[in-house]
């Protein structure tokens, strides 16, 4: 009967791998953490080296993660009706509730979904990556292009915040990487067999070229979203930062990957399954505090200290479970009402789902080239 009750169920669902939750969790800290400081960089070197030093923990981390745990599979109808509900309405909810809260405010009224507000730009982005990806894995060198559109789009005037563009070309190269860490085997095992010490050093040799170069890094370079016109950088100049910058991330994205524990750490891992409501929700919070210019009272390093603490702080706050039954409906709302039965979807005539489709006569089918079966994912 047991039996029985799994198999009407279907298979059971696969555990989620504790490590992925902690890097997750350090993203999610990370990025609030950044924006909870922008403030007080120009007031506090500090403040100013700490956001240098951790930026490549947070959005190249979610963007490694995300490709993780990506398809390269061609986009069925399911896939994209998982699309919609789980990033496209969560993208126009959040967009919606900002601009409520802007307009609480100001009393101006502005809802864009062409512009993204605040960390938005990431979802939007990760819509875009998704349905590139299968197209990305049939190109003979996807990461090198990658890389490439990467280096040059600094150089498209017209490229910017209109969907996330410019941010979408910059950091699709961390998602791409993500998703080798799940189709190659050997890379993965190539990332897995760097000894924790070196991880760490390397993460410490960053951090501290980080300081080093504190008065001539400008936070602005970091988010490569702006054209190189913007920041004044020349050919010779532009290019070079902006890939000194991708290896960067890469490298220390790669030392997270390889120095977070592998294993179920108390409150990281469970707060790591609720990474994507700390990174959604804490714009809004933050959004209140400068609206009462909570900032720019700030004066000694023992209150930016504090602001800090209690920024970490409120991670355990934004991922605790009455937060996200509160905030479910915004942040991983229903949108099943929105999508066709999944028996009319389109993928269900290939015989994925709803009625199987006819079968053929000998006759009439070709024969099938060697090697031809089931789609493979793609590397």
């Amino acid at each position: 009967m047991l039996r029985q009750q799994r198999d009407i169920a279907g298979p059971a669902a696969k555990p989620r791998d504790p490590q992925w939750e902690n890097v997750r969790y350090i993203a999610a800290a990370t990025v609030l953490v950044g924006h909870a400081i922008t403030p007080l960089r120009d007031q506090f070197p500090f403040m100013h080296w700490l956001y240098n030093a951790s930026w490549q923990l947070g959005v190249p981390a979610f963007a490694l993660i995300s490709g993780r745990f990506s398809s390269a599979l061609p986009l069925t109808g399911r896939a994209a009706g998982r699309l919609v509900t789980g990033i496209a309405l969560p993208y126009v909810a959040v967009s919606l509730v900002t601009s409520i809260q802007l307009w609480a405010i100001d009393r101006e009224w502005h809802f864009s979904l062409v512009e993204p507000a605040a960390t938005l730009w990431f979802l939007l982005s990760l819509i875009f990556w998704k349905m590139a990806l299968p197209y990305v894995v049939t190109l003979r060198w996807p990461l090198a292009i990658s890389v490439l559109l990467a280096l040059t789009v600094g150089f498209a005037e017209d490229i910017g915040y209109p969907f996330s563009a410019s941010q979408t070309i910059t950091f699709f190269p961390f998602f791409y990487l993500g998703h080798l860490l799940r189709e190659r085997e050997g890379f993965a095992a190539a990332v897995a067999a760097v000894p924790r010490w070196a991880a760490a050093l390397v993460t410490a040799a960053l951090a501290g070229g980080a300081w080093l170069l504190n008065d001539r890094l400008s936070p602005e370079w970091l988010a490569m979203k702006r054209p190189y016109s913007a920041e004044d950088f020349a050919f010779a100049r532009g290019v070079p930062i902006r890939a000194a910058i991708l290896l960067w991330g890469v490298i220390a994205v790669l030392a997270l990957v390889r120095l977070v524990p592998r294993r179920h750490v108390p409150l990281m891992t469970s707060l790591g399954t609720a990474g994507m409501y700390i990174y959604i929700l804490h714009p809004l919070v933050l959004t209140h505090f400068h609206n009462i210019d909570f900032f720019a009272r700030i004066d000694t390093d023992a209150e930016a200290l504090a602001v800090l603490a209690v920024a970490v702080a409120s991670t355990v706050v934004l991922g605790s479970r009455p937060v996200q039954a509160l905030t479910r409906p915004l942040v991983q709302p229903r949108g099943r009402w929105l999508l066709r039965p999944p028996e009319r979807l389109p993928d269900a005539a290939d015989g994925r789902g709803g009625t199987p489709p006819p079968p053929r006569s000998p006759a009439a089918s070709p024969a099938a080239p060697q090697g031809a079966g089931p789609a493979s994912r793609s590397g």
